[in-house]
């Protein structure tokens, strides 16, 4: 009876070794359950172990083993975007991610369109004060939302997200890109929980006053995928070691690690006053890939803001013969000469 009972005793302790509890998710680690003494006495304790090496086996096989963790320490399974994530629309996109229990989807505060039932949202500074003012400095919000199914096994939720701008959306995967793609200030829509965010300072004063982009820049730091968002038509071109490429300023969306981000001076008196670039030009140097935009949001707020009257007062228009405006009174005149 006593060496049941040690025996007994012994199966419990290898399988606590064997299973952990993380985040409401038990983990079994990649271990041989059958780790247990053979030494054994007798013949029931080798039949207590045989069952206690089938329960282990068992286990291991019905929870995941592919749990990540994120720096703020939340655990999750990895999203399989591939599969999971949906783009829609064509000069405005919308993107949808299909969500399993267990899984995570980091996004930007404010970007939902819609999520069903199911799936639960958590807003939070993603580690702290520090990280958040981080994220701000980059162009993101203080805070951010992380999107949870917790639904049934063999269910799925979906979580619809929409950009503040008319954009394009580009996936990117970071581990392909040697784990770091730089963006523009406020360009990332949406990411794996894996995914951080930093800071990335220019290297030239000069070029963070007159780069287009300020002096800070934002890095996508870590493994996984990242949705980020650029306005009209994105262009993708792949740079050749010390091949340059001479951008306007706020068309850069985002290039990978090994890319040299520095200014020119724009060449010509005339093309200064009177080209519309300014004084200064952003030059991108390989090796490397380099993603752009058609249509700036810097550049279309300044277009309408160009338009927009300021002389004051309510700016009724008036129709005046012969300079247009006159629609209605055709409108009129039809009505009378109809039949």
């Amino acid at each position: 009876m006593k060496m049941r009972i040690a025996a007994t005793k012994a199966s419990f302790s290898a399988f606590r070794r064997c299973s952990a509890r993380v985040s409401g998710i038990s983990v079994t680690r990649k271990v041989t359950p059958c780790t247990l003494s053979n030494r054994a006495a007798g013949p029931q304790q080798l039949l207590i172990q045989q069952q206690t090496c089938r329960f282990l086996s068992s286990s291991q096989s019905n929870f995941p083993t592919n749990v990540t963790t994120s720096s703020d320490g939340i655990t999750a399974i990895p999203i399989d975007f591939d599969i999971a994530s949906r783009i829609e629309g064509k000069e405005s996109q919308i993107v949808t991610i299909e969500l399993q229990p267990n899984q995570v989807l980091r996004a930007e505060s404010g970007a939902m369109m819609y999520m069903t039932e199911g799936v639960s949202m958590e807003t939070s500074t993603g580690g702290g004060l520090s990280a958040g003012f981080k994220r701000m400095l980059t162009g993101q919000n203080l805070f951010i939302s992380d999107y949870c199914y917790t639904g049934q096994a063999g269910t799925t939720g979906l979580v619809c997200l929409g950009t503040d701008f008319p954009s394009k959306i580009l996936r990117l995967n970071v581990s392909e890109y040697g784990g770091k793609i730089v963006c523009q200030k406020g360009a990332l829509l949406c990411a794996s929980h894996t995914v951080d965010i930093e800071m990335e300072f220019t290297k030239k004063v000069s070029t963070g006053f007159f780069g287009g982009e300020g002096f800070i820049l934002q890095a996508l730091l870590g493994t996984g995928d990242v949705f980020v968002k650029a306005g009209g038509t994105l262009i993708r071109r792949d740079l050749k070691e010390g091949e340059t490429l001479r951008i306007s300023s706020g068309c850069l969306v985002a290039f990978t690690k090994d890319v040299s981000y520095d200014i020119q001076v724009m060449q010509g008196f005339k093309n200064v006053l009177f080209g519309g670039e300014g004084l200064f030009i952003t030059t991108l140097t390989g090796p490397g890939t380099v993603w752009l935009q058609g249509m700036p949001p810097q550049r279309m707020v300044s277009e309408i803001a160009r338009r927009v009257p300021s002389g004051g007062g309510i700016g009724l228009a008036v129709p005046m013969p012969g300079l247009g405006g006159s629609g209605g009174e055709g409108g009129e005149g039809g009505g009378e000469n109809a039949p």
